[in-house]
C-alpha cells in the first residue's frame, strides 16, 4: 500500500539517498535552499532525488529520476554565502508522479512505498541473503572502507530490505546502479 503526498524537492548531483541512511549535505542553489526551508517551516519532510546530469544547475522534472527517497531534515546550520548544511535521514522511496514549478522552488506529488512487511520467506531468500551478507563481509575486509564492527549489525538485521539498502550504501557502485536499486520495490530483486 502506497500514500500518496506534495513535498518539497531537492534535486540531487550525482548522489542517491536510501531509506535508513543519514546524511550530511551542504546545499547552495537558491532553488533548493527554498524547498528546505519550506519543508522545515512544514513537517521537515523533503523529497531527496538524483539528477541524471549532474552538471545541470537547473534540472526541469524530465532531468530527475522518477524514483527518490522521502527524507526528514533534522538538522540545518547557516552557512556563509547563503549555503544551508543539512542532515538528512531517509525515510522511505517514493515515486514521483508529477513536478510542479513554484516560483522559488519545486514540489513533487509522490506516492510513498510502503515496505510490505511481508517479508519473503523461503530457502531460496534464505541462501541469497547469506549469499550477499558473505560477500559483503569479504569485500569490509578487503577494503577497510567501513569498520567491521558494523557488520554485527549487519549479520543479526532481519529486514532483508533494509539489508540490502544499507549494503548497497556502503558499496563502490555506479550512479545508475545505485538509482537501479532504489527503484527496485521488490525486495527479492534489490
Amino acid at each position: 500500500m502506497s500514500e500518496k503526498r506534495t513535498l518539497p524537492l531537492l534535486p540531487l548531483r550525482g548522489l542517491v539517498i536510501y531509506p535508513h541512511m543519514m546524511v550530511n549535505l551542504d546545499v547552495g542553489r537558491d532553488r533548493s535552499v527554498a524547498a528546505i526551508e519550506s519543508a522545515i517551516a512544514g513537517d521537515s519532510r523533503i523529497l531527496v532525488v538524483s539528477q541524471r546530469d549532474p552538471e545541470l544547475d537547473d534540472p526541469a522534472a524530465a532531468d530527475l529520476y522518477e524514483v527518490g527517497t522521502v527524507a526528514e531534515i533534522r538538522q540545518f546550520l547557516r552557512m556563509p554565502e547563503g549555503v544551508l548544511r543539512i542532515l538528512v535521514d531517509g525515510q522511505q522511496r517514493a515515486e514521483i508522479l508529477t513536478v510542479r514549478e513554484g516560483e522559488s522552488y519545486a514540489e513533487a506529488d509522490v506516492h510513498e512505498i510502503e515496505e510490505s512487511g511481508d517479508e519473503p520467506q523461503g530457502r531460496d531468500i534464505e541462501a541469497l541473503v547469506h549469499g550477499v551478507t558473505s560477500k559483503f563481509e569479504e569485500w569490509v575486509k578487503l577494503s577497510h572502507k567501513i569498520p567491521p564492527e558494523a557488520l554485527v549489525s549487519i549479520s543479526i538485521m532481519e529486514d532483508t530490505g533494509r539489508l540490502a539498502d544499507i549494503i548497497a550504501s556502503h558499496l563502490s557502485l555506479k550512479h545508475d546502479v545505485r538509482q537501479e536499486i532504489l527503484a527496485a520495490f521488490d525486495v527479492q530483486a534489490r
